[in-house]
């Protein structure tokens, strides 16, 4: 079985416009045939409206579709918080061949949400604030032939930029003081760890009711092996320091690429992995193969006016199942 993971890099219009996506079809539908997945986890799937309906609809994400393999599969999305529609801009979307359990979007659920009081927002909060997440988890599970089960968590974990607090820019771009910008960093921060927290105690669960669980956690993490968001998610055993424990590490798979090629994102030249693969003991023993398909990627800091294909590069594994 082969599973992917791709950042579409925010496809899709407030409304339908062929002309406007054709460029982006042209470049990301070969993708999406190279890959050859027998699931895809897309990130960035933004909704359009629908004439006639009072709820959106990804019509952009049909026409990338249209007229490959991919047309056909069982599909589910992440939705809004409190509600069964999807999210005007960047949801999760699951496409797979095999049938997959009906979806669930996860927010703070078994996290506290976080209390921040920022001291450089204009005018000054009065009390602490909940720090509130962009969006959810992605939850399902695809039924395998053998009546087994994959769990499979979709993410894409806030960005390693400054999150903006009230009063505290000049401009989109520009802040008006470093101590702003700083506890806007931090708030950033925050949101990334406490939603990989949320990832984590989620695992926890299915670790506590299943022995030897079949999990993957696909997506645009936003962080690097080394950061805390990725740590939390992972469990290493030389982290917990309890080799009981180790049964309920999550292997980040990306790991075994050779260094040269292990890049998903370029900025300045410099190449990071941000997007990952990261699956339970059962399902690492299982694994064939995985590699990024980064041939050709756009360097993001250098294309100020967006690409017509997407700043990520996917990442495939396939796996006996």
């Amino acid at each position: 079985m082969r599973i992917a993971t791709f950042n579409l890099e925010s496809f899709g219009g407030n409304r339908l416009d062929i002309d406007e996506l054709a460029p982006r079809i042209a470049v990301l539908r070969p993708q999406l045939l190279a890959l050859d997945a027998d699931v895809l986890c897309l990130q960035e799937v933004n909704a359009q409206h629908s004439p006639g309906r009072d709820e959106r609809i990804f019509a952009a994400l049909d026409r990338l579709l249209q007229d490959t393999p991919y047309e056909t599969f069982h599909r589910v999305a992440s939705h809004r918080e409190g509600s069964d529609r999807p999210a005007d801009r960047h949801s999760m979307v699951v496409v797979s061949r095999l049938p997959l359990d009906p979806p669930r979007s996860i927010w703070m659920q078994r996290v506290r949400p976080p209390l921040f009081l920022p001291r450089h927002s204009e005018p000054p909060a009065g009390k602490p604030q909940e720090v509130t997440l962009d969006r959810p988890i992605l939850q399902t599970a695809l039924r395998l032939p053998e009546n087994g089960c994959l769990h499979l968590f979709v993410v894409h974990l806030r960005a390693p930029i400054a999150a903006a607090l009230p009063g505290a820019k000049e401009s989109a771009e520009s802040w008006k003081s470093v101590a702003g910008w700083a506890e806007g960093l931090f708030l950033s921060a925050l949101k990334r760890t406490s939603q990989a927290l949320e990832l984590r105690l989620a695992l926890e669960e299915i670790f506590e009711q299943e022995a030897e669980p079949l999990i993957l956690v696909a997506g645009d993490f936003n962080a690097g092996t080394v950061e805390p968001a990725l740590r939390i998610v992972a469990a290493d055993p030389e982290e917990t320091g309890n080799p009981a424990l180790r049964a309920r590490r999550m292997e980040i798979l990306d790991r075994s690429i050779p260094d040269a090629d292990r890049h998903s994102v370029l900025h300045h030249g410099r190449g990071r992995m941000l997007d990952h693969l990261i699956a339970s003991p059962a399902l690492a023993a299982r694994l064939r193969e995985i590699k990024v398909m980064n041939a050709g990627l756009r360097d993001e800091a250098d294309e100020k006016g967006g690409t017509q294909g997407s700043f990520h590069a996917p990442l495939i594994a396939e796996f006996d199942l």
